[in-house]
C-alpha cells in the first residue's frame, strides 16, 4: 500500500512540474505571438502581480511544510493502517500543491512581465520547497513515526 501511495503522490509531484512548464510555455507564446503585450514591472498591474506572487510564496511554502508536519503528528496516532495511510496521502498531496503552486504562477509572470528576473527568483524559492516535498517511502516512514529515534 505504501508504494501505491508514493506512486499516487508522484503524479502530483511531477504533475506540478508539467503544469509549470505548460504555464510558462503558454505565457511565453502569448508574449512572443503578441497576443498579450508584456506588463511593465513598474506599472500598477506589474507591481500588483509581484505583490501577489511574493505574498503567495511567503505564505504557502512555510505553511504547507508546517501544516503537513503537524498533520503527521496526528496521523501517526491513528490505529487503523488504511485510515492512517489515506490521511497521510491527503496531507502529503496538499503539501505538494501548497508548497509548489507559486512556482507555476511565478514562471508565467516571468514571461508576462517581459522576462522580469525577480519572478524567476521567486519561482526558484518555490522550486526549492517543491524539491523538499518529493515523496519517498523512507520519508513517509519517518513522517509517520516521529517519536522513534532516528539516526
Amino acid at each position: 500500500m505504501e508504494k501505491q501511495i508514493i506512486k499516487q503522490l508522484n503524479w502530483y509531484y511531477y504533475g506540478i512540474m508539467a503544469l509549470t512548464v505548460c504555464a510558462a510555455t503558454v505565457a511565453y507564446l502569448l508574449v512572443v505571438k503578441q497576443v498579450v503585450s508584456p506588463i511593465s514591472p513598474l506599472s500598477t498591474a506589474g507591481q500588483a502581480i509581484q505583490y501577489i506572487i511574493i505574498f503567495d510564496v511567503l505564505l504557502t511554502v512555510p505553511f504547507g511544510l508546517w501544516k503537513h508536519k503537524k498533520n503527521c503528528e496526528k496521523i501517526a496516532n491513528i490505529e487503523d493502517e488504511n485510515e492512517r495511510l489515506n490521511a497521510y496521502r491527503k496531507s502529503a498531496t496538499w503539501r505538494i500543491l501548497l508548497v509548489s503552486n507559486t512556482m507555476l504562477w511565478a514562471f508565467a509572470a516571468y514571461y508576462i512581465m517581459g522576462a522580469y528576473m525577480s519572478m524567476l527568483w521567486v519561482a526558484a524559492i518555490s522550486a526549492i520547497g517543491w524539491y523538499f516535498t518529493k515523496p519517498t517511502e523512507k520519508k513517509m516512514y519517518f513522517e509517520l513515526h516521529p517519536k522513534e529515534e532516528q539516526y
